[in-house]
């Protein structure tokens, strides 16, 4: 199964559908590009469309560039750049190494590089270049530090490091405290945070790791966590060090009261940094949660957030929230209240995987049913043609 697979897995019963694309890309300096309803279409908005025939359906906001560009990701149909006027597709054809595409970044020196089930194709503008050292890896997750060093979550494959000769292996293996030995499967996303301290969301029940330029420092929910069974998994108690007994009958289980000692949940979607140096957390099935490099303070029902499944937190200009979720839309956390904004708003799907904000402050949510809003404060604008 390959990273854009397990992507759309778990964004559909939180591990479910398909990431199906190309598997046979090459090197191409090819520019014919497919413009997408640049000067044929009659609507005042441009939209997106599938032009690969894949059964891709969930579009992902992955990058604002220097330029002002929206780079957008659908499972399958490559990648799509929006320009404020109208939308370009890219795929093999035009030399993408893959039409499966996860993560977008810009490195220093303006790059576009893409995340594919192929390893990661360098755009310079002009010519797509696949990165060879990397082309047998499936990627989940991209960052480029401070150094310019660029951090790669590979499907089972734990975490690469490239410092742009070598790529170095780090936390394939790793000792879980209550299960023993595991191998990291889906590093969900990769964070610098302003003091240097890397930081990897693990979506495999690793929680996350925090990276000092030296050594890992683990984050996990306690025991009682995983005693009250708040991670749903069945478990064989012969693989765990303590031998805890567990309880799958949730009318006899202990009641959970969550220690701000410990993260609130072990598969963690996403990672950002707000304007206080705090670090937030999506989480499966426990709201959100950030860090203050001492404690962990969760928030979710008791705060009015009632959802599972947070996909992606973002802060806006005047420091508010907004949290993308699988089933309820989308949230917004001006820090004492919740708002929740969905289909009857005109989202134009309640299932949300990403967010990104663009140069002129307007939110854009990619959602599963090949599904792109735009919220510009006030409404909601529909950028998407699902097929008939």
């Amino acid at each position: 199964m390959t990273s854009c697979e397990l992507r759309n897995s778990i964004f559909t019963l939180l591990v479910v559908s398909i990431f199906s694309g190309s598997c046979n890309g090459q090197t191409s300096t090819s520019q014919a590009t497919n413009k997408i309803n640049e000067t044929t279409n009659t609507e005042p908005y441009p939209k997106i469309v599938h032009t690969v025939a894949s059964k891709s359906e969930t579009v992902n906001c992955e990058l604002l560039d220097k330029d002002g560009n929206l780079w957008i990701s659908i499972s399958g149909e490559g990648v799509y750049r929006y320009d404020g006027k109208s939308f370009t597709n890219f795929t093999i054809r035009d030399g993408l190494c893959s039409n499966s595409v996860g993560p977008i970044i810009q490195d220093k020196s303006g790059n576009i590089l893409f995340g594919t089930n192929r390893g990661i194709c360098k755009y310079d503008g002009k010519v797509f270049i696949n990165m060879p050292l990397t082309d047998t890896l499936s990627i989940t997750s991209l960052l480029e530090d401070r150094e310019g060093n660029i951090w790669i979550g590979a499907i089972g494959k734990g975490i690469y490091w490239f410092d742009g000769k070598k790529l170095s292996n780090l936390l394939y293996k790793y000792e879980h405290p209550f299960f023993g030995q595991k191998s990291e499967n889906y590093i969900s996303d990769i964070l610098q945070d302003r003091n240097g301290n890397i930081w990897f969301g693990s979506w495999n029940g690793g929680g996350v790791w925090k990276y000092d330029g030296k050594s890992f420092k683990s984050f996990l929910p306690s025991l009682d966590y995983y005693k009250s069974n708040q991670d749903k998994r069945v478990r064989n108690n012969a693989q765990s060090p303590l031998n805890f007994t567990q309880n799958n009958d949730a009318s006899n289980s202990k009641p959970f009261v969550q220690s701000q000692d410990y993260i609130t949940d072990d598969m963690i979607f996403s990672i950002t940094e707000d304007n206080l140096g705090n670090i937030w957390f999506a989480t499966r099935d426990h709201g959100i949660c950030f860090y203050n490099g001492k404690i962990f303070t969760s928030i979710g029902k008791n705060e009015g957030f009632n959802s599972r499944g947070a996909s992606a937190i973002l802060q806006d200009d005047k420091y508010n929230f907004w949290i993308t979720t699988f089933e309820s839309g989308v949230w917004y956390y001006n820090g004492k209240t919740f708002e929740n904004f969905n289909e009857a708003d005109g989202l134009v799907s309640n299932s949300v995987l990403s967010v990104l904000k663009d140069k002129n402050g307007s939110l854009w949510f990619g959602t599963k049913f090949l599904g792109l809003s735009r919220y510009d404060g006030k409404t909601f604008t529909t950028f998407s043609q699902p097929d008939n």
